[in-house]
C-alpha cells in the first residue's frame, strides 16, 4: 500500500470518528460534535428548531458516510491517476471550509459561542495538517512511494 493509500484510509479514520460522533453523540462537547456550539442547547428549548437542527446533523453525517464510502472504495480499487485526483478534489473541497465555515465559527468562538473557547483555531490547524498531509500523499505517490 502506497503513502497516498494510507493517508487516504487515515481521512477516512477521521471522517469515520466525526460521523459516529454526529450520529450517536450529538450531546458530546469534546470534540467536533453538534454539541460544541452554545446553540445547540438552546435549540432544545423550541422542538421545532431542535428537529431542524437534529436533521441538519443527521444530514451532514450521511454526507459524510458517502464521502467515507467513496474513499475506501477509491483506495481499494481505484488506479494511481484516479487516486491522485480524488485527493486534489479533497483538498479543495477541505479548503472551502476556510472560504465560508471558518470566518462564522471564528464570530461563535470570538463571540463566547462554542464551549471550548479557541476550538476555531484548532479545527483549523487540524484541516490544514490534513491538506498537508494530502499533499504529501500525491507527492509521494508520484514519485512511486
Amino acid at each position: 500500500m502506497k503513502t497516498l493509500q494510507v493517508t487516504l484510509l487515515v481521512f477516512a479514520l477521521i471522517e469515520t470518528l466525526n460521523m459516529l460522533e454526529l450520529y450517536f453523540l450529538q450531546n458530546n462537547c469534546k470534540f467536533n460534535g453538534a454539541c460544541i456550539f452554545s446553540g445547540w442547547e438552546k435549540s432544545k428549548a423550541d422542538p421545532e428548531v431542535h428537529m431542524l437542527m437534529r436533521y441538519l446533523v443527521n444530514w451532514l453525517a450521511g454526507v459524510k458516510m458517502i464521502v467515507i464510502a467513496l474513499v475506501l472504495v477509491l483506495v481499494f480499487t481505484a488506479p494511481e491517476s484516479t487516486l491522485i485526483l480524488a485527493a486534489v478534489a479533497l483538498i479543495i473541497t477541505i479548503g472551502s471550509f476556510y472560504w465560508r465555515l471558518y470566518p462564522m465559527l471564528r464570530t461563535a468562538d470570538k463571540a463566547g459561542q462554542l464551549s471550548s473557547h479557541g476550538h476555531a483555531k484548532r479545527l483549523s490547524m487540524m484541516l490544514m495538517g490534513l491538506e498537508l498531509s494530502l499533499i504529501f500523499g500525491i507527492v509521494m505517490q508520484l514519485f512511486g512511494l
